[in-house]
């Protein structure tokens, strides 16, 4: 086996165990959908459990491979369904979300005023003084 072989390989496993750590962290993150988690096992159950398989179980190495092989997918898939953004903040890509819209809004606007500019934000908010005219 040459160098770049053993590095693509290690680069497989690499990806495989980052890709399950993420997993877990977004089964263990409630604001991903109870739907969604339960996606997941229930399809490789009915896979693992139905009579349809890709290459039969008879099959040595092989037949358990391809279990394997579809979990892996399925892993995937569960990681591609998940809100981006959750994905991203868990992969360390994006700020926490415990800051919030609202906090990173408000310190692009505190930011923007010491500089003189229009803060950042929404175009279909309005701020304006109100009084009430009838009070019946």
């Amino acid at each position: 086996m040459s160098q770049t072989d053993q590095n693509n390989a290690s680069n497989i496993l690499q990806e495989i165990w980052q890709n399950g750590q993420l997993a877990w962290r977004l089964f263990a993150d409630p604001r991903v959908s109870f739907l969604l988690k339960a996606m997941v096992p229930a399809l490789w159950l009915a896979y693992f459990i139905l009579p349809i398989d890709l290459i039969p179980d008879l099959v040595p190495v092989l037949g358990q491979l391809d279990d394997v092989a579809v979990l892996l997918l399925l892993v995937r898939l569960f990681i591609s369904l998940a809100p981006p953004e959750i994905v991203a903040e868990h992969r360390g890509e994006a700020p926490a979300a415990s800051a919030g819209p609202d906090a990173q809004q408000a310190s692009g606007a505190a930011s923007a005023s010491r500089n003189g500019a229009k803060p950042a934000g929404r175009d279909d908010v309005i701020d304006a003084d109100y009084r009430v005219v009838n009070d019946v």
